[in-house]
């Protein structure tokens, strides 16, 4: 299989994400959509190095080089926004990620079975021991938690791409900030279904969706068993983080 030459991105177009627990509809849905029988992949056991090497230098010079369906998608830095909120993030998750031993990652990808593909989360939160492909990417199932900011532009990747392709990749838990919605809120999918294909659009490729407005509080299951204060994301305050109860 061959990968083409890299794609830039656009950060122009804007869609509407979907209510909370709405299952993701078809109005946007991509032209290749429902297609998944003309497309037959095998399982790749490598990224060429020179694919390979290109990534990391874009990635590396700040740039975030995702392969998608056999290309290279180049998309611009993120935004000082998106970097804001991913800090918040990163901040509000650090004492349990310390106590757990887990690892925060901000340019590390996340291999997409079974083409060559991969995508690049603006945070990846990873055991001390996960599971990788090869340099630069690591297998979904191993994956704690996925999050990405949406931003002008790049919504219609979150909110429809991403799902699809994380769930089969079998990332378990994937969390969505949206500052660009109106209200602000907090998207937080688990469950992964196992038997998607590339061209699964019409399908809602994660079980659960917990949509919080900002301003409410979202709970994240295990292993991370904590609320989060949803406004403090928005907001230049620390995060405020508090247990949940006990099970009953």
């Amino acid at each position: 299989m061959a990968l083409t030459k890299p794609t830039k991105r656009g950060r122009h177009d804007r869609s509407v994400p979907q209510k909370q627990d709405d299952p993701v509809s078809d109005e946007h849905e991509p032209p290749d959509a429902g297609k998944p029988e003309e497309h037959e992949y095998e399982e790749p056991q490598e990224l060429p190095d020179e694919v390979l090497h290109l990534c990391m230098q874009l990635n590396d010079a700040g740039y975030r080089a995702e392969i998608r369906l056999g290309q290279v998608v180049v998309s611009p830095w993120m935004s000082e926004e998106s970097n804001e909120v991913v800090d918040r993030v990163s901040k509000l998750l650090l004492p349990l990620g310390m106590a757990k031993g887990w690892r925060f990652f901000c340019n590390w990808a996340v291999h997409i079975p079974p083409m060559l593909d991969h995508r690049l989360p603006d945070l990846l939160v990873l055991p001390k021991k996960a599971e990788r492909l090869d340099r630069m990417r690591v297998h979904g199932r191993s994956v704690l938690l996925a999050v990405d900011v949406c931003s002008p532009g790049n919504q219609e990747v979150d909110w429809r791409e991403k799902p699809l392709d994380y769930a089969r990749a079998g990332v378990p838990l994937y969390l969505i900030v949206d500052p660009v919605a109106s209200p602000r809120r907090v998207t937080l999918m688990s469950d992964p279904l196992s038997d998607l294909e590339p061209f699964d659009y019409h399908r809602q490729a994660y079980r659960k969706i917990v949509t919080a407005e900002e301003g409410e509080v979202l709970k994240l299951p295990w292993p991370f068993k904590i609320k989060i204060e949803t406004s403090a994301l928005f907001e230049q305050d620390e995060p405020v983080i508090t247990p949940q109860e006990p099970a009953e």
